[in-house]
């Protein structure tokens, strides 16, 4: 991080800056602040032909939609050019970035971005406080680089994450970091590989608290802002907008790395928990795909000692979208009727039944708490729906698709 010191990173600096105050404004809110305007300094060279009056308003509308907060932000432009050395290291053109967490999605995403455009760069975003992540990629790219030489990866440096719930805003910080080497390498292309029923993640309850990481409402006012940012339009690309977990798996190549990641909500202690939302898709995909998956620390579909409270509602819910459609609340359908999302729920929700017919036939009994949904679903799907399911996703089917753009 340290070219960000260069006089001549003026813009990518900003940028930088602009993505660490808006997280840091979420976590103040969190703390329960309350916050009315921000200043946020900015370079006069980044000032010099940019409508920073539109990022202001894009960035208002994201504090209203995502924090419910009406936060009015000003640019103070500043001489930030001061004191810095003058020289900015050389960076080799590179037509597409990729995120890069350390997780299932986004390290089929980067395998398979190298795959599609045969060149790629990795970004990484390291919280101060979630050491165990930077480890996590570090041992990935390590063991990626063995059959992928050429895959590079890089680290930006963020706020601590902390420990208030879900950070709404940090998909948006991991864009605008991405943007930092978009800038940089001159790119075209900045891929963010996420699983759609996590884009559109729906609420399973009133009062659910549900991440909002890749929202396309996040994902659009990061696009708009980056646009402005760089003078230039850039692809924001994401492949596996249309595609559930299961298939997002398959779809990659080297599955054998999947073992190494981690999707835990918490990277506390560098283990995948077992029982967080995360680890439940994760658990129920890996099923499905019939691929080797990590070491979890409890196991909710078979141990009723083990908590199964995200694996009861994940279910309910899916069963809900197989049979009761109709009468679900709107809490639950607003995101997959606003973007047409039925099917791939649909999918999503016939994959999480399908894995508990190849855990209960392959591994062991159901826990008693989850086996009564299990059960009502097997009797109204059908066994033969659910294998069909499998051969289906096994075959690799669904492919990812680099022409979807936010």
């Amino acid at each position: 991080m340290r070219f960000l010191n260069s006089k001549d990173a003026w813009l990518e600096k900003d940028i930088f800056n602009l993505a660490s105050i808006v997280f840091n404004i979420e976590t103040l809110v969190k703390m329960g602040k309350k916050i009315y305007d921000v200043k946020i300094p900015i370079s006069r060279e980044t000032d010099t032909g940019r409508d920073l009056k539109k990022v202001a308003d894009l960035l208002n509308e994201l504090f209203i939609y995502v924090l419910i907060e009406d936060i009015e932000i000003e640019f103070d432009i500043q001489d930030m050019r001061k004191n810095r050395r003058n020289r900015l290291p050389q960076f080799e053109d590179c037509e597409n970035v990729c995120l890069f967490s350390g997780g299932v999605d986004s390290l089929s995403g980067l395998l398979n971005s190298k795959k599609y455009y045969n060149e790629i760069y990795g970004v990484y975003t390291a919280h101060g406080d979630l050491s165990w992540g930077t480890h996590i990629v570090n041992n990935l790219i390590k063991k990626i680089k063995e059959v992928e030489e050429d895959i590079n990866c890089s680290t930006l440096y963020a706020p601590e994450m902390g420990s208030r719930g879900y950070s709404q805003l940090r998909g948006f910080l991991y864009a605008l970091f991405g943007s930092v080497y978009v800038s940089l390498l001159n790119s075209k292309n900045l891929i963010i590989a996420e699983c759609g029923p996590t884009m559109y993640q729906p609420r399973f309850s009133p009062y659910d608290t549900i991440t909002m990481t890749t929202h396309p409402f996040v994902m659009k006012k990061a696009k708009e802002i980056i646009d402005i940012l760089l003078k230039r339009k850039i692809n924001l690309v994401i492949p596996y907008e249309n595609m559930t977990k299961s298939e997002v798996i398959m779809a990659a190549p080297y599955k054998e790395f999947f073992k190494d990641s981690h999707s835990c909500i918490s990277l506390r202690f560098g283990k995948n928990e077992g029982t967080c939302y995360g680890c439940v898709i994760r658990k129920l995909g890996f099923l499905v795909a019939d691929v080797e998956d990590t070491i979890y620390t409890h196991d909710p579909i078979g141990n009723r000692k083990h908590d199964a409270d995200n694996l009861s509602s994940l279910l309910s819910f899916s069963e809900d979208i197989l049979f009761n459609y109709k009468n679900m609340p709107d809490y639950s359908k607003n995101n997959i009727e606003n973007y047409n999302k039925k099917d791939l729920f649909k999918r999503f929700a016939i994959d999480n039944f399908a894995a508990l017919y190849e855990y209960k036939n392959k591994i062991g009994e159901l826990n008693p708490y989850i086996e009564p949904i299990y059960n009502n679903a097997l009797q109204k799907l059908g066994e033969e729906k659910l294998i069909k399911r499998i051969e289906k996703v096994r075959k690799k089917t669904f492919k990812p698709n680099f022409n979807k753009f936010v």
